[in-house]
């Protein structure tokens, strides 16, 4: 027979409801005062951890100074200068890496492609720039568009944990996909390991210009820019989207785009 053990009283609900909530904390559920002390507790270290992966021309470390460089780390700095008054320590990851790093806390922020696989890591802001995903081929390839490339057979190359190898994975179903690092990419095209490369317009554009014999067919998808921040830190997210809006009016945002020459891209 099973044993039944019957309590009684308000002493014994009492406790329950106080061990429901220790176990909620324990748990996230009573960490509203955890996240929303995120901003300051970095106000009070005086720097925030940003991570980041080479982009070149959008991020990448300028080789005569050794500093982050590029649309998206000179817009970094600006925001973290501006808008939450804080010092930038760079952290270097891989796109692989880059919204997981959050999660291990290796950094508090990162400026990225927004994706579904990444929010559902760590949580983004609001975009401060967008941009078309395309494809690159060389003069010779035949194809007019990526449908043509997506045959058995085809291989097609791309940054490894990108937001343009996500889009590309939700659309290719019979060609390879071969990732690679970005610097990579378009070296595995360029020597015909590939039979195309996956990238951004604005990178694409540039490639056209430094590599002649390439060209650039229709966009297959579009891509938000913004920065990510740890889930539940609210307050951090607000700070920089306060920030952002106030940029955007400023012009600052298309000034930044016009200044780097990045066709192809545009504001939020």
């Amino acid at each position: 027979m099973r044993a039944v053990t019957k309590r009684h009283g308000w002493g014994w609900r009492m406790a329950a409801l106080a061990g429901g909530f220790l176990v909620a904390l324990a748990l996230g559920g009573g960490s509203a005062d955890a996240d929303g002390s995120r901003l300051e507790a970095l106000k009070k270290a005086g720097t925030i951890q940003v991570g980041w992966a080479n982009f070149k021309p959008l991020i990448y470390t300028d080789t005569d100074t050794g500093k982050v460089t590029g649309f998206w780390g000179e817009i970094t700095q600006m925001m973290v200068t501006e808008g939450l008054h804080l010092k930038v320590h760079w952290v270097e990851g891989t796109w692989a890496t880059i919204v997981t790093g959050i999660q291990t806390k290796k950094w508090e922020l990162a400026p990225a492609g927004i994706t579904e696989t990444r929010s559902q890591i760590a949580q983004p802001t609001k975009p401060f720039a967008r941009v078309n995903y395309t494809i690159l081929v060389k003069d010779k390839s035949p194809a007019k568009g990526w449908k043509e490339l997506d045959q058995p057979g085809k291989r097609i190359s791309v940054s490894q944990g990108s937001n343009t190898d996500q889009a590309l994975t939700k659309i290719i179903q019979h060609a390879t996909i071969v990732r690679v690092r970005q610097e990579q990419a378009i070296l595995e095209l360029l020597s015909d390991k590939v039979d195309a490369q996956a990238v951004q317009q604005d990178y694409a554009i540039r490639a056209t210009r430094q590599y002649p014999g390439l060209r650039i067919l229709d966009a297959f998808g579009q891509s938000d820019i913004g920065w990510y921040v740890p889930k539940g830190a609210d307050d951090l997210r607000a700070a920089v989207e306060e920030w952002l809006d106030v940029a955007k009016k400023r012009g600052v945002v298309k000034q930044l785009i016009d200044k780097w020459k990045l066709e192809g891209a545009e504001p939020a």
